[in-house]
């Protein structure tokens, strides 16, 4: 059970630590087969179903540097070069109605997917395909009603995300051309919410994006990624080696939560419970990000930076002006 009150409201850590992710469930090497493939996947996404059903308080945190990580890679795709820390910036530093570029925009997409509950991903690709210029026409749904069909069916979860990936690349590549990586992109996160309605998950985690194409570089056109008898293999092996980096990624920020949690009775400022609560929400705050109505961007800056002092929290940037925090 969770521990969820304090002085300030904010939620509490669980009181064991989180177990590490079992050696054995590893993909270190290519699987050979279909079958150590689907043996490697099963293992990761048991361990990663419980720690998605558990909805710990670091849960939005997590949830945000997953987007994080599948942006950056999508933008990997496009033959940019913008890095994860070259993303924040796009977000955090664009004025509010500004646009944010092509790689900004990539990332205002996955956080729209992972911004709410399972129940909630077709708003979820309303919002995703407007901040990409995406057209919302018959493709687009017959993608949706596809995904929609892998997950009502009665194959195993990654399988059936597997074929929901490669239907819905299909379609979208083949109406829409030019779309190219941003067709992959929603293509793969249909996948990855018809393997949380699979599992049953309160929400979707943005999986395969991030682990499936290791040809990060290459300009992503119609006939890239092509889907080939080693399909469901591949993906797999992506989910496998993706399901075992989030449960670590899940264990550091619940341990770091940890750490916020018992600076907390420490802090006296106005605003900071919910400044606190908004660091486990998100993956990056700045000092200008509006939190509250109680707390100023100099009272947010002071509080953010008595945290890193104590040790609770990291400055993302290493700049002197304009810098980023989060767990």
């Amino acid at each position: 059970m969770l521990a969820r009150a304090d002085s300030f409201g904010i939620s509490g850590p669980a009181a064991a630590s989180p177990a590490p992710f079992p050696a054995w469930a590893r993909a270190v090497d290519a699987p050979e087969t279909d079958a150590e493939a689907a043996f490697l996947a099963g293992a990761a996404l048991s361990r990663l179903d419980a720690i998605a059903r558990e909805n710990r308080p670091s849960a939005g945190a997590w949830r945000r540097r997953l987007a994080l990580a599948a942006a950056a890679a999508s933008v990997l795709r496009t033959g940019r070069a913008e890095d994860e820390a070259a993303l924040r910036d796009a977000f955090h530093l664009t004025r509010p109605g500004a646009n944010p570029g092509p790689a900004g925009r990539r990332l205002l997409a996955w956080r729209a997917l992972t911004s709410g509950s399972s129940g909630q991903w077709r708003s979820a690709i309303a919002l995703a395909a407007e901040a990409l210029e995406v057209p919302r026409d018959e493709a687009l749904q017959a993608a949706i009603e596809t995904a929609e069909a892998c997950a009502s069916g009665g194959r195993p979860a990654p399988f059936a995300a597997a074929e929901a990936a490669a239907t819905t690349l299909r379609i979208l590549r083949s109406a829409l051309p030019t779309l190219g990586s941003d067709a992959e992109l929603l293509a793969l996160w249909l996948a990855d919410v018809v393997l949380a309605q699979r599992l049953k998950w309160p929400f979707a985690l943005p999986l395969l994006a991030a682990h499936l194409f290791p040809g990060g570089g290459r300009r992503a056109g119609p006939g890239a990624a092509a889907v080939d008898e080693n399909w469901v293999r591949a993906c797999c092996l992506a989910y496998a080696r993706a399901a075992a980096q989030a449960c670590d990624l899940s264990a550091d920020l619940e341990r770091r939560a940890r750490k916020l949690h018992a600076v907390a009775p420490k802090l006296r400022a106005k605003g900071a419970g919910a400044a606190l609560q908004a660091l486990l929400d998100d993956d990056s705050l700045g000092a200008a990000t509006k939190i509250g109505t109680q707390i100023s961007e100099r009272g947010a800056r002071r509080l953010f930076d008595r945290l890193v002092a104590l040790g609770a929290i990291r400055e993302l940037t290493g700049r002197s002006t304009f810098r980023l925090y989060g767990l």
